[in-house]
């Protein structure tokens, strides 16, 4: 058994990252994970936690659908877009047909070696911090496996410090930044989906050369609007809900903006600064709020 570097009851720390202690994943089973056998059809979505990670996870299996009708599954999104690094709910080793995709919230030095080295297609989702940060609090008061925050006010210093699930946002997203020429990686912000969802659908097609009818590429944007997802037992985790891994539904609102609800004015002044000092080396247009 290998020995914990504790962060909390609920997290070790892992190569600048912070892990669950109630999942199967232990350091050297996510050290192994860097010879985990790619096949060059492979596609990897990677994301911050509350990222987008669900709707993109959505939008994927979709476009698979509609490029290749006969491959439809009838199963979970969760199922045909398995975790790389959690084995607690399913099996990302499981056979599947090409080509598969996987989920990870792996920096890209845990990544399988051939993600690089395969050039394997990964597309990675990005969202303002500030709704992150919002989104993330919720989260761990409802996921089960996550310690429930104290406060708003501790787990607001929690993130700034990167002592949260996964760590720091900020190392994270950078991270990713910096190896982008090395990588063959497609960056989607969430906002950019919420302000045009089908323009960045067909952008995405078109990164992962599927070649849709314009049919079909509404049927994708339909199907992956937040109201019509919330609803789908196949993209909600509802099934998480209902075997008590979740104690609430895990679609919120799907919104831009809603750290305006929670921030006060001193919090978010406090934000702004470590946001300019951490990331005053990486250019990153970030949309704060979308007014509906």
């Amino acid at each position: 058994m290998d020995s914990l570097d504790l962060v909390s009851p609920y997290l070790f720390k892992h190569k600048r990252r912070n892990f669950l202690v109630k999942e199967k994943m232990r350091p050297t089973d996510l050290d192994a994970l860097r010879h985990f056998e790619i096949r060059p059809t492979d596609i990897f979505l990677v994301t911050y936690p509350k990222s987008g990670t669900v709707w993109m996870q959505q939008i994927l299996v979709q476009i698979m659908d509609a490029a290749h009708p006969d491959w439809a599954e009838d199963a979970t999104n969760r199922t045909r877009v398995p975790w790389l690094e959690e084995r607690s709910v399913d099996n990302p080793t499981r056979e599947r047909a090409d080509p598969q995709i996987y989920g990870s919230h792996l920096p890209p030095d845990m990544l399988p070696q051939g993600v690089k080295d395969k050039q394997i297609k990964v597309v990675y989702v990005w969202r303002n911090p500030k709704d992150i940060l919002v989104s993330l609090y919720h989260f761990s008061n409802s996921w089960m496996l996550l310690e429930t925050p104290k406060s708003f006010e501790d787990f607001f210093q929690q993130f700034l410090d990167g002592n949260v699930y996964m760590g720091s946002w900020f190392d994270h997203i950078q991270d990713y930044h910096k190896v982008r020429d090395q990588l063959n990686i497609h960056f989607v912000q969430y906002e950019d989906m919420l302000k045009d969802l089908r323009g960045e659908v067909v952008k995405l097609c078109a990164f992962l050369g599927r070649h849709l009818t314009d049919e079909a590429i509404d049927h994708v944007v339909d199907t992956s609007t937040f109201k019509n997802m919330k609803t789908n037992p196949k993209a909600n985790y509802k099934d998480l809900v209902e075997t008590n891994r979740y104690k609430t539904e895990t679609m919120r609102k799907g919104i831009a903006g809603d750290w305006k609800n929670v921030f006060t004015v001193a919090q978010n002044e406090h934000f702004d600064s470590v946001f300019r000092e951490k990331m005053s080396n990486m250019p990153l247009n970030c949309i704060w709020e979308i007014k509906e």
